[in-house]
């Protein structure tokens, strides 16, 4: 359909796209696009494929390999971010998963050997146009909708818990959760309106999105190494990363736990954190999503090589429980394999 759309204006096309956008895959799609010199790029799927369309518009406006405008993180909350011109691509962004990559400037690389994931942010690459079209959702395998949709949960809860709250976040996230909450079981059912709604819901959750946490972080090293789908990493972890996370956070969970639709009157914020990290954990598993790590080919001995990737990711920043080592890192990598 988008190539019919599009007719005789596609002047190339790139199928390569692996999950967690490999650099080696991305240096076949800047030799691709640095042929045809096209005027804009149109990315067609979920988040691996518009990451790469970040990709090749970073490099082709800045040279040079993508490392060279990685994100720098130093533990418990320093980024440093690179010099990038404006000069780049348009592209456009048609979405097929409950994933809104599309909705921000950020991308991941996986690079199998460094063992871990690079990270850009490019504001200058969020799409011009964004196309959400129920069909083309309808088009992806179900297992794929459900777990990009708690993978875009885990973005609203972490933050409604980040350490940059706000009221503006607060409004989106909160009530995107209510929607997930209320759509995504209903998602199998292939109801277009049903689609739309929960993909709506996801979208709120990245507008709203004030950074990320320790279950965020540690997703991406989890996927990047050992394959894992990213929405599979985010689903198995968020409740532990929750619990984890509760002490620290206990009244925001609290709010968390209200969007769900938990009665908290009688609980105090700490037991209406657990509680909302329990109800997490019960619509992953009403879903039939995968809910330990080593059903997805974690090895118990990859665990240490995950923590110490994870340590380099910015995403750590706004963890409401500062992470300095490997320490909690692992806490939540052991309860979750």
């Amino acid at each position: 359909r988008v190539q019919d759309a599009l007719g005789d204006r596609c002047v190339g096309l790139f199928s390569g796209v692996a999950p967690h956008s490999p650099v080696h895959p991305l240096d076949e799609a800047m030799r691709l696009a640095s042929e045809i010199k096209s005027d804009a790029l149109v990315s067609v799927g979920g988040g691996s494929t518009h990451d790469t369309a970040k990709g090749i518009a970073t490099l082709l406006g800045e040279g040079g390999t993508i490392h060279d405008h990685q994100v720098i993180f130093e533990p418990p909350d320093k980024i440093v971010l690179p010099q990038l011109s404006g000069d780049r691509v348009p592209i456009i962004a048609v979405s097929t998963t409950m994933g809104a990559a599309e909705l921000s400037r950020g991308a991941g690389f996986a690079d199998k050997d460094l063992g871990r994931k690079v990270s850009v942010a490019d504001p200058a690459t969020i799409p011009r146009s964004i196309i959400i079209d129920g069909k083309a959702l309808a088009t992806t395998p179900m297992n794929i909708l459900l777990s990009t949709a708690i993978g875009q949960l885990r973005v609203a809860i972490e933050s409604v818990y980040s350490v940059k709250h706000n009221p503006i976040c607060d409004s989106l996230c909160l009530h995107a959760i209510s929607m997930i909450v209320k759509n995504l079981p209903e998602c199998p059912k292939l109801d277009v309106e049903c689609l739309l709604n929960t993909k709506t819901a996801a979208a709120m959750a990245s507008l709203g999105s004030v950074g990320g946490g320790i279950n965020t972080a540690t997703a991406h090293h989890v996927g990047g190494i050992f394959d894992v789908p990213h929405g599979d990493a985010n689903a198995i972890m968020l409740p532990h990363s929750m619990r984890f996370n509760a002490e620290a956070s206990a009244d925001r969970q609290a709010l968390i736990a209200q969007a769900m639709g938990i009665d908290t009157s009688a609980m105090s914020d700490y037991d209406a954190a657990l509680a909302a990290a329990d109800a997490v954990e019960d619509l992953r598993d009403s879903l039939g999503l995968p809910n330990r790590l080593r059903d997805v080919g974690v090895p118990e001995e990859g665990l240490e090589l995950i923590a110490s990737a994870t340590l380099q990711d910015r995403s750590l920043a706004t963890n409401p429980t500062p992470v300095t080592d490997a320490g909690p890192i692992m806490s939540v990598l052991r309860s979750s394999w």
